[in-house]
């Protein structure tokens, strides 16, 4: 009698349980996400990304942060998100073209293949990986504790870390005695200003925590506009700028486009350049060959974060610009000694939303429905900076 109430207590723990992901497989282009019990599609719920789409479900995640890279720039990366749903971000160029499959406890992402022998070949394989899948997993509903306990305790104490609202120091650059770029008697400053307005808006929306360096047309030294970054222990520092040429450049009217920096030594001419046109209100602060000395003193792996959401950003904005202008050019992530970046403990970037000194460029920048969009490409950035590297 009572080995039959155990018998039939088993299923009922395991149907009480929670949702828990316990392995991940990759098999000819299509990714296997493995739960401890069935699961359905009303579980997961989708949103938009300006890169692709993710899903968020209801279960914890005992293994690390994973990213699959498959072919034609399709990515995939499944990681905690916070005490109690799990991310799953999907990237690509071609979204329409993703499987989405549930079989009993396993979830099968996949991409179209054009050629349809290599489709039914990829079918078939999925197929047999389904069914091989679910034989070694018939029996595994109760997981093995003592393989896992340590990655669990990881995992949780990384998701007790990660919930917490992220914060965001934005920069609308110059300001007050400091108009920055002039052209037509316009001053970059007022531009700046009001994408960064915007911006804040669009990521409060979003649940971050958003401060701003200025909300209204004051002066505000560079090296100020980081002391109050640290001092709010931001996540990520924004600082937003437009771009010009001198007046002498034979480029002056023809050059355009967005431009990402992240703090480094000039590795080009141009760099150099624009950073000496957004350095100058401080120049005096240190001479060249301090900043030079510093700048190659600066922690490596803050670099290289700035890198990654800089190549975000520039992205996002690109993205959602040529949904307007479809010819925006991409004037590329850059390294740049940008002295506004320099005291910063976070990852941090210098935006150019565009050159003054070029008449299309201007008349955009102008319009509120291009500066809503550049802040739109601004936050998507900052979003997929954090879903893929948190």
């Amino acid at each position: 009698m009572i080995k039959s109430i155990f018998l039939f207590f088993i299923p009922f723990l395991l149907f009480c349980s929670p949702l828990k992901i316990i392995d991940l497989k990759e098999n000819n282009g299509a990714v296997s996400i493995i739960f401890n019990k069935n699961i359905q599609s009303s579980y997961f719920k989708k949103h938009k990304i300006s890169t692709g789409i993710y899903y968020d479900i209801k279960a914890e995640y005992t293994l690390k942060k994973y990213t699959f890279r498959l072919k034609n720039e399709n990515f995939i990366t499944i990681a905690q998100n916070n005490k109690t749903t799990t991310r799953i971000v999907i990237q690509s160029k071609k979204i329409n073209t993703l499987n989405f499959e549930i079989k009993k406890n396993i979830l099968l992402l996949s991409f179209n293949v054009k050629n349809s022998n290599v489709s039914k070949q990829n079918n078939s394989e999925i197929s047999n990986l389904f069914n091989s899948i679910t034989e070694n997993n018939n029996n595994s509903n109760i997981i093995q504790k003592n393989k896992t306990q340590n990655i669990k305790q990881a995992a949780r104490k990384d998701a007790e870390q990660k919930n917490t609202t992220r914060i965001v120091v934005l920069d609308p650059g110059h300001g007050g005695k400091d108009c920055g770029a002039n052209s037509n008697k316009i001053c970059e400053k007022t531009i700046t200003l009001s994408i960064g307005k915007i911006t804040k808006k669009i990521l409060e929306s979003r649940g971050y925590k958003v401060f701003i360096t200025r909300d209204s047309d004051k002066y505000i030294s560079l090296t100020d506009r980081t002391k109050f970054a640290n001092d709010k222990n931001a996540d990520v520092f924004v600082s937003i700028h437009a771009n010009s040429l001198p007046k002498s450049s034979k480029n002056y009217h023809t050059t355009s486009g967005i431009e990402t920096y992240f703090l480094s030594t000039a590795r080009s001419e141009r760099a150099r350049k624009v950073a000496e046109l957004e350095n100058k209100d401080d120049i005096e602060v240190m001479n060249y060959f301090s900043k030079l000395s510093f700048l190659n003193s600066i922690n490596s792996q803050r670099l290289l974060a700035s890198n990654k959401l800089a190549i975000d950003v520039q992205y996002g904005m690109l993205v959602n610009t040529r949904k307007l202008y479809s010819k925006t050019i991409d004037g590329g992530v850059r390294e740049g000694p940008f002295w506004v970046l320099v005291g910063a403990l976070m990852p941090s970037i210098l935006v150019e939303v565009g050159y003054m000194s070029n008449d299309s460029d201007l008349d955009k920048l102008q319009k509120k429905n291009y500066q809503e969009k550049l802040a739109i490409g601004i936050a998507d950035g900052i979003d997929n900076y954090f879903l893929k590297n948190f």
